[in-house]
């Protein structure tokens, strides 16, 4: 009996030390909401003390330099883990609520799981509507939470588009004019009867296309989100990409080179395939020793706006530095930074102005005179603008290796959507699947 009150007595305590832990968790929420909004009366120099950064982006450090720049008495430590331990590392220390750093960085394929999470401050409550009011309308939709209120903010947008060999293109398109070429592949039906051409042309050495997966990374972000009410839908539009896709393989137009392959890297460097759709921050996968690449590449609308990847940031709501990791997240969604980070990297703003204000300036060594921002916006403008999910990222790849598999396999689409389907009841029971 005096065992099983024991057991009583130090239950009690426990309820009682958790109960007082949830409420001290509660008012430091409380204590770290809009209270910690700055008066537009400080200056930078009214700013200091430390700020924590985690994140899987090396570039992130640039960043950091260029805050500690204009806000002289703030000291930015920036934590780079590798990209494949990064988010385990990020739960652990939110799980344990031990060295949780201020920002952390969340990509794109997997944000979804985060940005409603209790963890995640609102950034709405700090003002954050405004620097996101020009933004890009997918670049600002993706950081929404389910709430409608901001929980993330990326610096950047990442378009792709057509990266085509400008002596190939003229060789064995006619032409190298970005227009020109945008206009010759402005649809997949052109880009099939054109890839037609180029094997007949070049008896088969060349080819137009590196791999239909080219197909599915420019539309899939098109047909409509893959759950309703917990239940899979698929839209028709996955029916015509399959198609695509298929075509392209059966009538020899793509050279069969995964994409960032070895062997895609080659083509891209090298030749062998005229056009590449990528993002715009691959200009890292080209060789450029000696200035070789300088003017080596045109850009080519492709048939539909797609983006790649992208890194957004997100505050701790629990930080006690959230005026401070406020400022920083503005300052990095505002001109200056992203003005330098184009001029500097190359990396596309997220803030629509700039494509205007650089349209008839901006140009990148890759693609000699060609103003590129122009192309990148018509593109950008042409991406439908949705918010960041748990799952419809994860369940597009399921969608692509059960439909590149059939392709490879020679199968129907029907075949592929009954591998699809298996594929989704199984990493998601919990989704009801017909």
């Amino acid at each position: 009996m005096k065992k099983r009150l024991n057991i009583l007595f130090i239950t009690l305590i426990l309820t009682a030390v958790l109960a007082a832990c949830s409420s001290d968790a509660d008012n430091e929420g409380d204590n770290n909401g809009t209270d910690d909004k700055v008066s537009e009366d400080m200056s930078p120099e009214d700013f200091e003390g430390d700020l924590d950064i985690w994140t899987f982006f090396g570039d992130v450090e640039l960043m950091a330099e260029r805050f500690e720049e204009k806000y002289p008495n703030v000291n930015v430590n920036v934590e780079v883990f590798p990209g494949d331990q990064y988010q385990t590392k990020l739960m652990n220390a939110i799980n344990s609520n031990t060295d949780v750093p201020d920002i952390f960085d969340l990509e794109r394929s997997y944000m979804g799981k985060f940005i409603n999470q209790e963890f995640v401050a609102d950034l709405t409550e700090l003002g954050a509507d405004e620097l996101v009011e020009d933004y890009i309308p997918y670049v600002k939709e993706l950081g929404m939470g389910e709430d409608g209120s901001v929980r993330a903010i990326s610096d950047h947008a990442s378009p792709g588009a057509f990266w085509y060999h400008r002596d190939l293109a003229e060789e064995y398109l006619g032409t190298d004019d970005p227009e020109e070429v945008s206009e010759m592949v402005s649809d997949w039906d052109s880009i099939i009867e054109l890839g037609q051409q180029v094997q007949d042309d070049s008896n088969g050495e060349v080819h137009l296309i590196s791999h239909f997966g080219d197909v599915y990374n420019t539309e899939k972000n098109n047909p409509e989100l893959w759950l309703e009410d917990n239940s899979l839908v698929i839209d028709d539009q996955w029916n015509e990409i399959f198609e695509n896709m298929k075509s392209i393989r059966d009538l020899g137009i793509d050279a069969k080179l995964g994409y960032h392959s070895g062997g895609w890297g080659d083509a891209l460097n090298e030749g062998g395939v005229i056009m590449f759709a990528n993002p715009a921050w691959a200009s890292f996968m080209v060789g450029n020793e000696d200035g070789e690449a300088e003017g080596k590449y045109g850009l080519a609308e492709t048939p539909s706006g797609y983006y790649e990847g992208g890194t957004y940031r997100a505050m701790f709501n629990g930080s006690d530095n959230k005026a401070l990791a406020y400022e920083f997240i503005k300052f990095i969604a505002g001109e200056e930074w992203q003005q330098y980070n184009l001029e500097e990297t190359g990396n596309m703003p997220a803030l629509q102005s700039l494509y205007e204000e650089n349209a008839d300036s901006f140009t990148h060594e890759f693609f000699g005179d060609q103003k590129v921002l122009e192309t990148y916006y018509e593109l950008l403008m042409d991406i439908p603008a949705n918010r960041a999910t748990e799952n419809n990222n994860d369940i597009s790849t399921l969608w692509y290796d059960a439909t590149s598999e059939a392709i490879d396999k020679g199968q129907s689409y029907n075949d592929a959507m009954e591998s699809f389907k298996a594929s989704v009841q199984n990493n998601y029971p919990e989704i009801e699947v017909e």
